[in-house]
């Protein structure tokens, strides 16, 4: 908003106190507006690259937010979803709902560990995508939507992607990371997102793909096919893990979407959720509902025509994302 500078004391215009010749008035006008204009559009949540600059979500700012909130305030009362077009409502505890978690949204860093039960699900990826190893394992979900992401590349003429890693098993991670000691390019056994099977290294052929309009593409659009860039160069301080121009981790929509156009890693979506406790997101003419459960003696109410997924985050808390479509496709 634009401000004219206080004076001590406002004199009213008379015949006793003329008022000044103005030279251009109308310059000085356009001046004005032009400030405001600008004011405003610097003011608002605009991204980069934006391929919907329509669609922002507009998000609290997390500037003042606790980087892990150790003591989340508990919610012990029902958290409950609007009975949309009066449907039937289904009941649902956490345990129920960690029973039939994607486990898509499980946070693992240098703090919290991979969890120690088996991840099914994993499909080899030689047939769906381009590699130079086609033996690599990755979710089945996630492995599709690449296949998905990169066919969409190669419409715009980007047709050498290649995946270069995928799932990891403990012992191959423990290898790896004996192997580049020193060089923090590889986390230690246990701490490694590759361990879940939802992350996967992407390379270009040819190209630096930290220093490139392929890799830039990924940057930009990853996020409408579930994947996020997991380690950008400015978010060190918050991930520990050096920039990884090439390591995209998937977690589904519209959790992508959020988490790219507001400018959060996961670390800060998890935190943002946990404070939140319930918040919409649209993506792509759907609205989605997301809450946070952080304790066991939470339930949650969805409308029995509403499509619904859950996941455990991997700090104690479970995400469910419901859609108020009754078609979702794979998010």
């Amino acid at each position: 908003m634009c401000q004219y500078s206080n004076s001590p004391e406002r004199r009213p215009r008379s015949l006793n106190y003329p008022m000044k010749r103005k030279k251009h008035p109308s310059a000085i006008l356009a001046l004005l507006i032009l400030i405001c204009v600008v004011a405003w559009f610097i003011g608002t949540n605009i991204v980069s690259g934006s391929a919907e600059p329509d669609n922002l979500i507009s998000v609290n700012d997390i500037s003042d937010y606790p980087y892990y909130p150790s003591s989340p305030e508990r919610i012990t009362q029902t958290i409950d979803t609007p009975a949309f077009y009066n449907a039937t409502i289904q009941t649902f505890t956490f345990a129920e709902l960690a029973a039939i978690s994607n486990d898509y949204l499980l946070l693992v860093n240098p703090d919290y560990a991979v969890p120690d039960y088996v991840f099914g699900d994993l499909a080899r990826i030689s047939g769906y995508v381009n590699t130079l190893n086609p033996d690599i394992l990755l979710n089945e979900d996630a492995l599709i939507m690449l296949r998905v992401m990169f066919d969409s590349a190669a419409s715009i003429g980007f047709t050498q992607f290649r995946v270069t890693q995928g799932f990891r098993t403990h012992d191959y991670q423990q290898a790896l990371y004996d192997q580049m000691a020193g060089t923090g390019l590889a986390a230690q056994p246990g701490h490694s997102e590759h361990q879940v099977g939802l992350a996967v290294d992407i390379s270009y052929h040819g190209v630096n793909i930290g220093n490139s309009v392929q890799g830039n593409w990924l940057m930009n659009y990853s996020y409408r096919y579930g994947f996020i860039l997991r380690y950008p160069q400015h978010k060190t301080h918050i991930t520990g893990v050096p920039f990884e121009p090439w390591h995209y981790r998937y977690v589904g929509q519209p959790h992508a979407y959020f988490m790219t156009r507001n400018d959060m890693v996961m670390e800060e979506y998890i935190a943002y959720l946990r404070i939140n406790r319930e918040i919409s997101v649209f993506f792509e003419g759907v609205e989605f509902t997301i809450i946070y459960l952080s304790g066991e003696d939470e339930v949650v109410e969805i409308p029995e025509s509403h499509l619904f997924w859950a996941s455990r985050d991997n700090t104690g808390g479970i995400i469910v994302t419901i859609s108020e479509s009754d078609e979702r496709g794979r998010y």
